[in-house]
């Protein structure tokens, strides 16, 4: 029986999945954040919302569900890997945690309703959201950094 070999290192394809849900995850939560904080417009009755947050939180719903099975891939094959062979366990336990964090209270921000509680998810969601691309940039760096380099021919 032909024993398969699997590889720590991700398919390209993978990786750069990866790379693009995060990516705009990221860039449709900072949009929406900015947008709600500094984008009030000038209404019939005085500032209003801006009309396109309704739709970037809509697409960073999307990108959300979109991450999460992306990242689930990982699960059988890298993240067992590298557990195992005991490379960037920090790291990779950081994304795991954030981003299980990051779909709980996106959960509760879509489900909650007492204002108090609802404010403090959506304040934690979008801090620790900001942490999300800076740990998959350290993750990614060291991965990369311990990877024995190519012979040249």
């Amino acid at each position: 029986m032909k024993r398969i070999q699997f590889s720590l290192s991700l398919p390209r394809w993978h990786e750069w999945l990866v790379y693009l849900t995060a990516g705009l995850l990221t860039l449709t939560g900072v949009a929406w954040l900015i947008l709600d904080r500094f984008g009030k417009i000038e209404g019939e009755f005085g500032p209003e919302q801006n009309p396109i947050l309704p739709w970037l939180l809509m697409a960073h719903g999307v990108l959300a569900y979109s991450f999460l099975v992306v990242a689930a891939m990982l699960l059988p094959v890298h993240v067992r890997l590298g557990w195992n062979a005991g490379r960037n366990r920090n790291s990779g336990l950081l994304l795991i945690s954030i981003g299980f964090v990051l779909a709980v209270s996106g959960l509760g921000l879509y489900y909650l309703s007492a204002e108090g509680v609802r404010a403090f998810t959506s304040t934690a969601h979008w801090l620790i959201g900001l942490v999300l691309p800076i740990g998959l940039i350290v993750h990614v760096l060291r991965g990369k950094g311990g990877r024995p380099k190519p012979a040249r021919p």
